[in-house]
């Protein structure tokens, strides 16, 4: 997945440096609080996700979780959804244009004439839009991840040396761009990014509908932080911003990183499917880690194996002491899956983690 600055249609702004509390990187704009829209946008020729608004508003707790975390509550994170998918006035090849800027810029512009965006400059919060798209830039069913290359569909997804879906296509083309002088931050993920749940997938909402749009670069040298490899790696909750790009936000003293608090559930939950690349008709589980002394007050487990489909509810007593793993069951064929767990502690913390593999033919 392309998750590049844009840095030709950056514009400083001329003008004197904030020295004080929460700002952009540049430290030209307050970012006590951001103001975020986010948009689903969907080509005319094209069907919007039944369950959509479930999907944007996993993502959107998962972020704002995250950046409350990650600021110390220095930085308050307000997201308004737009109540309907935006069903744009142009195809999905008309959106496209000829490469992934014209998407970019054709998607962004298109939410933003629709919904007069900005609006009014002086709201109280540093503005940012974010699209989610349905397409991608070139055609791509993100749900097997292939595309047809001759004739013939073709593998194309980031997938780890273990066998973990990751984002990351040649045909996604996230990106977004921070403008100083405009006061605001615009950011597109394209379908590969966000319609299935693969790990890393709310990595990529924040990188590009938080961090570059407040002008957060790359760190260099590289690492697993949110601004770099950290959608390659893990969930939002497993990373982390740098500490020397805290210090620039007025986020922290630039010290070596504090680990989140051991007993949070947000922080320390995670389920991952065992094995990793299950084989049609092999049992699957999840398997779970917890902060803390965990104690489960409910579970309840969906999957799906159709995009389009319904989500199956996975029975269990998982009540009392925190399990180390759930069987999922099995899968009779080859088949892509989804799932998606929500927890609630007898201490009142309560989490949604959602997750994606593949199920291989048996040999």
């Amino acid at each position: 997945m392309t998750t590049m600055l844009l840095s030709a249609v950056i514009a400083f702004a001329a003008g004197p440096i904030r020295a004080d509390g929460t700002h952009t990187f540049d430290g030209k704009h307050d970012i006590s609080t951001i103001d975020l829209t986010v948009v689903y946008l969907v080509p005319k020729d094209r069907k919007a996700l039944g369950d959509w608004k479930q999907r944007v508003d996993y993502y959107t707790k998962r972020i704002a979780a995250f950046h409350t975390r990650e600021s110390g509550g220095k930085s308050t994170l307000e997201i308004h959804t737009h109540p309907e998918p935006l069903i744009a006035d142009r195809t999905a090849d008309a959106l496209r244009g000829n490469d992934a800027n014209e998407t970019f810029f054709n998607s962004t512009n298109t939410a933003r004439k629709a919904l007069k965006w900005p609006g009014d400059t002086r709201r109280k919060g540093f503005p940012i839009i974010l699209v989610l798209s349905e397409i991608n830039w070139r055609e791509l069913d993100d749900f097997t991840r292939t595309r047809l290359i001759d004739g013939k569909p073709t593998f194309e997804g980031n997938v780890s040396g273990e066998g973990r879906h990751f984002p990351g296509a040649e045909s996604g083309g996230a990106r977004a761009y921070y403008d100083a002088r405009q006061r605001m931050g615009v950011g597109l993920v394209s379908a590969d990014g966000w319609r299935v749940p693969y790990s890393g997938s709310d990595c990529v909402i924040y990188h590009e509908g938080v961090g570059h749009a407040i002008g957060l670069p790359h760190p260099e040298p590289g690492d697993d932080s949110v601004m770099c490899f950290a959608q390659y790696n893990y969930w939002i909750n497993q990373t982390w911003v740098t500490a020397s790009q805290k210090k620039v936000l007025g986020w922290g003293d630039g010290k070596e990183r504090v680990p989140p608090d051991p007993t949070d559930l947000f922080s320390g939950f995670t389920a991952l499917q065992d094995p990793i690349v299950p084989k049609a008709k092999e049992p699957v589980s999840l398997k779970f880690t917890w902060p803390g002394d965990a104690r489960v007050r409910s579970m309840k487990i969906r999957v799906q194996t159709d995009l389009l489909g319904e989500w199956k509810t996975i029975a269990n007593d998982a009540s009392g002491p925190a399990p180390a793993k759930l069987p999922l069951g099995s899968f009779d064929t080859a088949t892509p899956v989804s799932y998606r767990v929500d927890v609630a502690l007898q201490d009142g913390q309560t989490v949604e983690l959602w997750g994606y593999f593949q199920v291989k033919e048996s040999r």
